[in-house]
């Protein structure tokens, strides 16, 4: 086999695909798309593997994959479903009828007029002449009465996924879409992630007791190891358990990173194709930071954390600088950086975590709790305004200490595994060492 058939950062995992035993998410998903008539909510993290959850048990051909991106009016659900299945947008009809005339004659002879009649003409001889009319008319066949006769009460599956990007004024509308088509037969699942996965059951109230709700979690260490073995394994590869560790930490949860960095791994080390034989191979420091930092290249905030590095422009008054651990200096927004990017990566922080984290990269002086919390602000409004149709970071003061969630792990990986935050520091100084 082929490495990139069996490390999949992009498609559905085969080899590499990893059942979560303690959640029994397999099963549950199982008994919710057996249950008629009632739609599945599926909540978890970005990148989480939500998507290969739902294949897995439905298969690839049966698998309706809607995005939440799509629709911006109601109806567009349906219209993307019968796109999904290439089906006709108009129906075409056509009827014909045949008229049959019997003219009274006394006259002998032969009649023939080209394409309409042709009739011998005779005393005591009748004679008939064929007219055919044809009539066709056009209908539109779409909405979700097409769907319904397309897919009702069958083993397709909608997968409507990202439904956090329906846009608020039109969720409870096409909430009652999702409603109404489940009692029709159509079977509908809608993914969301935790901090809006009740977005379904908000936008219509009567779909409250309708559906069937499944959580999942971050992915645990010992899973995302599970990728790297099982993919090793297939190619006769004998990799280090504490490199998948390493690998597995930097993944942030997800196990499409996780896959990517197993690829990458995989290039670097030149093994494309299976071994013939199991062979030890090592792996050293070196080429494990050139996998995270050539795999991190998947996605690049470049844009995104050189704004949050600058923050906002100010007039007059320039901001205080800090020196800090890595012997670079920075403002309050370097310093916040800096401490999400610390290990060990977690995708969510509370406030006094962040501080603590703030306290432990600074030397010396450290940031006030106000200039803290207007950088973490700023910072999920960069991302909000630089990618407005993405979930990447949120800050929500409106929490009881203050809470940055980290939504996208592939900001996290980018933030941790490439090399921009030591381009942006510069030239560290000298850290001085202390005398006795």
């Amino acid at each position: 086999m082929k490495a990139t058939e069996i490390f999949v950062p992009s498609d559905f995992p085969t080899t590499t695909y990893v059942e979560r035993k303690d959640e029994k998410l397999e099963r549950r998903v199982h008994d919710a798309v057996a249950t008629p008539r009632s739609p599945i909510s599926i909540s978890g993290p970005s990148k989480s593997g939500k998507t290969a959850l739902v294949r897995n048990i439905v298969g690839a051909e049966n698998l309706i994959h809607i995005f939440g991106s799509q629709i911006e009016a109601p109806s567009d659900l349906w219209d993307a479903v019968l796109n999904w299945m290439a089906a006709p947008s108009t129906v075409t009809s056509g009827a014909a009828s045949t008229e049959t005339v019997t003219p009274n004659a006394a006259t002998s002879g032969t009649l023939g007029i080209p394409g309409v009649a042709s009739a011998t003409i005779g005393g005591g001889i009748s004679t008939s002449t064929a007219a055919n009319t044809n009539q066709t008319s056009t209908q539109q066949v779409r909405g979700m009465a097409a769907v319904t006769r397309e897919i009702a009460d069958s083993d397709f599956i909608v997968f409507l996924d990202d439904f956090h990007y329906v846009a608020r004024e039109l969720q409870e509308a096409v909430g009652r879409q999702i409603k109404s088509g489940a009692e029709a037969g159509i079977r509908i699942c809608v993914a969301s992630v935790p901090h809006r996965s009740d977005d379904v059951v908000r936008s219509n109230h009567e779909l409250r007791g309708r559906t069937i709700n499944i959580d999942t979690s971050f992915w645990l260490m010992d899973d995302l190891i599970k990728i790297g073995e099982q993919g090793f394994a297939a190619l006769n590869a004998d990799i280090d358990r504490a490199v998948l560790a390493r690998f597995a930490q930097e993944s942030c949860t997800s196990p499409q990173i996780m896959q990517a960095l197993c690829l990458q791994l995989c290039f670097d080390l030149r093994l494309r194709v299976a071994n013939p034989e199991l062979a030890k191979i090592e792996v050293s420091d070196l080429e494990i930071r050139e996998a995270l930092e050539q795999a991190s290249t998947r996605a690049d905030y470049t844009s995104l954390v050189k704004q949050m590095h600058a923050g906002p422009r100010v007039r007059g008054t320039e901001r205080k600088e800090f020196k800090f651990v890595d012997g670079t200096k920075g403002d309050a927004y370097r310093a916040s950086l800096l401490a999400l990017s610390q290990d060990p990566p977690s995708m969510e922080y509370n406030y006094a975590d962040l501080l603590a984290r703030i306290n432990e990269v600074c030397v010396e002086e450290k940031p006030v709790g106000s200039s803290i919390t207007e950088s973490l602000k700023q910072i999920a409004g960069f991302a909000e305004l630089m990618h407005p149709n993405q979930r990447i970071v949120e800050w929500d003061a409106d929490a009881a200490s203050g809470t940055f969630a980290i939504i996208d792990p592939y900001f996290l990986f980018f933030l941790r595994s490439s090399d921009l935050m030591k381009t942006l520091g510069g030239t560290p100084e000298p850290v001085q060492a202390s005398l006795l």
